[in-house]
């Protein structure tokens, strides 16, 4: 998983990323150990954990020593590369001239590990959520409310969680929480998209005529480059530098890599963190922030840079404390003032090699996506599957979650009628975005005007039934206007009709009453 967010993110790979060839390794560790002890050495104060690579180097040391005589392979255990990882962690592989039966290795990992699909992750979740919850049961930390909604069986307990033990689980549950995010995020980008309305939400100026161009690319720059070189790699001309930033309201520096980091004041509390209202040097920090700015957060015991979008922001009156609003889930009290937690922000109107960039394109858009069928339909009816996926709504409007706390999902026959229902239960007009979703409105309407009522109706159902390609027609309706003083549903008016689903005989029966009033 780490190493999908180095290739994912360009971060330069290091030993520990390849394990593979760690056993053809060992006669360069032999010879050239005095040589790169002392360049870690010089490196152990930016680890993560000085103390901790600082020690490895002198068990590592006293290893070598050891072993240099030995005829065996020294690295044909795998437990050394488990014992000793700090020190393979600060080893890039570009820096070890490897061989070819080595970069072959590498070479085959990354293509296999970049090419990782979204049930590859999904297999990985299950294996660390399985983990995670035997460790739990092993630790006497087990949940039987928890392990009764997932319908699992806990194992006995054999030990008493130890400090060790709680930050295990921490590690295994943050590294979880990645993988969601992965899950979440990965297809969104591979998603067709329309990268030409995505500029014009970006630029900041809405004047701004990039008319001249019908699509785009979404790329990633290359570390160090800068625009000219951007548009002559994907233009062909360098001159073409300003369209990029046009495209993309970029603004003097126009590319900002290292931004600037700004330490929180507070311990973060769900979505919000807190910064002061001066940077060290005593320049303004709200200048620095806008919405849907991109932030990235640190510190010293995350594993990972945690990316998030600004969707808030505001002062207190006084003091001048600036109190953030970001998105993504409420977890942001992990960031601690005691682990140095910090948020580092990027010049406005400004790209950098870990954001996406748009390059503007006269060619129409390809869209060379497949419609996937979900794995759990791949064997219904072709009609179970042309209803498509939607979320699940209640009978309250609201949306449905099961019994773990995940959002259900709408399917088959079920999403049919769900469906139908949306439909009749709202107002034609009433959705700004989709003016032609719903049933017309019958406010208003007299009593001598039924035969009218009834054929506007009858229009409104079967234009709402021929928009949507899950069904195939009408079938039959009927229109009855209710009367009668004894009769509780005086004033409305009954409607019953079916609907035939596209691809099959199935004719699914509604029927529901609208108010005239």
């Amino acid at each position: 998983m780490n190493l999908w967010l180095k290739i994912q993110s360009g971060d330069e790979l290091v030993l520990a990323d390849m394990p593979e060839i760690l056993s053809l390794r060992w006669n360069y560790f032999r010879d050239n150990w005095e040589f790169l002890k002392r360049n870690l050495t010089s490196r152990a104060a930016s680890y993560r954990d000085p103390g901790l690579l600082r020690q490895l180097i002198d068990e590592f040391s006293t290893f070598i020593d050891e072993q240099r005589h030995q005829p065996i392979n020294a690295f044909s255990d795998s437990a050394v590369f488990y014992k000793y990882y700090a020190i393979f962690d600060n080893i890039k592989i570009s820096s070890i001239n490897a061989t070819n039966d080595e970069r072959a290795i590498i070479n085959e990992k990354i293509s296999r590990v970049r090419a990782y699909s979204k049930n590859d992750f999904l297999a990985i979740k299950k294996n660390m959520v399985s983990y995670r919850d035997v460790l739990a049961d092993t630790i006497g930390l087990s949940d039987d409310d928890y392990n009764s909604a997932v319908g699992r069986s806990s194992v006995a307990q054999k030990t008493d969680a130890s400090i060790v033990d709680l930050n295990l689980m921490n590690s295994v549950q943050g590294s979880i929480v990645v993988v969601d995010f992965i899950i979440a995020n990965l297809f969104a980008v591979d998603a067709v998209v329309d990268p030409f309305a995505l500029a014009r939400s970006n630029a900041n100026n809405p004047d701004i005529n990039i008319g001249q161009y019908s699509s785009g690319n979404l790329v990633k720059m290359e570390y160090g480059e800068d625009l000219q070189s951007l548009a002559y790699r994907y233009l062909g001309d360098a001159n073409k530098w300003i369209d990029i930033a046009i495209a993309n309201g970029l603004k003097p520096p126009y590319i900002d890599e290292v931004g600037q980091s700004i330490a929180l004041i507070a311990n973060g509390n769900e979505n919000e963190i807190n910064i002061s209202s001066t940077d060290i040097n005593g320049n303004l920090n709200i200048s620095k922030l806008y919405i849907n700015q991109i932030v990235v957060l640190r510190s010293n015991v995350e594993p990972f840079p945690d990316q998030r979008t600004v969707v808030g922001i505001r002062q207190v009156p006084v003091s001048g404390e600036i109190i953030i609003e970001l998105d993504g889930t409420p977890n942001l009290d992990k960031y601690k003032l005691a682990d140095s937690a910090s948020v580092r922000v990027f010049k406005p109107s400004t790209t950098n090699s870990s954001f996406f960039i748009l390059i503007p394109s006269t060619q129409p858009l390809e869209n060379p996506r497949v419609e996937e069928t979900p794995w759990f339909l791949t064997k219904s009816s072709e009609d179970i599957k042309m209803a498509k996926i939607d979320l699940a709504i209640d009978d309250s409007g609201e949306i449905s979650f099961g019994t773990n706390g995940d959002i259900n999902l709408s399917y088959g026959l079920a999403n049919h009628i769900q469906a139908i229902k949306l439909k009749m239960a709202t107002e034609l007009g009433s959705l700004r975005r989709h003016p032609e979703f719903g049933l017309i409105n019958l406010a208003g309407s007299t009593n001598d005007g039924v035969d009218s009522i009834r054929e506007a109706l009858i229009a409104s159902i079967n234009q709402q039934i021929e928009l949507d390609p899950r069904f195939s027609r009408v079938e039959s309706i009927n229109v009855e206007y209710l009367t009668g003083p004894n009769n509780n549903a005086a004033g409305k008016i009954l409607i019953s009709f079916s609907v035939r689903l596209a691809g099959s005989g199935t004719v699914v029966p509604i029927s529901f009453t609208v108010n005239k009033q």
